[in-house]
């Protein structure tokens, strides 16, 4: 009895300070989420206030950049996604190909809607720059033995730069390969972006606006 005794002092010095360390840390994790909550209601009420007109753009883009937790988007940015619904979900689809999207405005500066930065001819000579980069730059994995004699052949006779020339000239062209896939996918994700934004979006100012309308003919 003396040593169970011991045994659950042991466990009891070993396991409290560990349960009420978990207890802490959870409560802390969720009174954290509540405050950052409550701090996302009050950022986005100030959004949607007439006053904040009348503030400056360096302020209309700090509160857009707080209120989306993006440093990249700007108050006109955030404007345009607000009148849709899961704006959230839509602003960080939108910061991922932003660079490679061009963005619409009216007479007022209002931004109304994007297009694609790329034009279709850049695309297909990066497709094809990808094409000829790489055919190119994997001459020594395809035809690796004819290229190690070529290699060894330039070694034995001392011409050390040319092999140095041979070797830099196919891994440069596996790195403008590798760019110009890049160009590529980026242009295609920006299409992909604008593709499902257009048909999946959900106007919110829309149904507001015919709501208000319905009330007005009552009235």
């Amino acid at each position: 009895m003396e040593n169970l005794l011991k045994i659950g002092g042991l466990l009891a010095v070993l396991v409290v300070p560990i349960f009420l360390a978990h207890l802490n840390n959870r409560l802390a994790h969720l009174k954290h989420s509540k405050d950052s909550k409550a701090e996302a209601l009050k950022l986005a009420d100030e959004f949607e206030s007439s006053e904040l007109e009348k503030r400056s753009n360096l302020y209309k883009d700090r509160l857009a950049k707080s209120l989306f937790n993006n440093e990249a988007l700007t108050y006109s940015e955030a404007k345009f996604f607000t009148k849709y619904e899961n704006a959230d979900m839509w602003v960080g689809e939108y910061v991922k190909v932003r660079n490679r999207l061009k963005r619409e405005r009216d007479e007022d500066g209002t931004l109304i809607e994007f297009k694609a930065r790329a034009k279709w001819y850049t695309i297909l000579l990066s497709l094809f720059g990808y094409i000829a980069f790489a055919f190119v730059g994997l001459i020594p994995f395809y035809k690796a033995q004819k290229y190690m004699d070529w290699i060894l052949s330039y070694y034995d006779k001392g011409m050390l730069l040319s092999v140095f020339i041979i070797v830099a000239l196919h891994a440069i062209c596996l790195a403008a390969a590798f760019l110009c896939l890049k160009y590529v996918e980026r242009c295609a994700d920006a299409g992909i972006f604008m593709n499902d934004f257009y048909k999946y979006a959900f106007k919110v100012e829309n149904i507001e606006e015919q709501d208000i309308g319905e009330i007005d003919k009552v009235a």
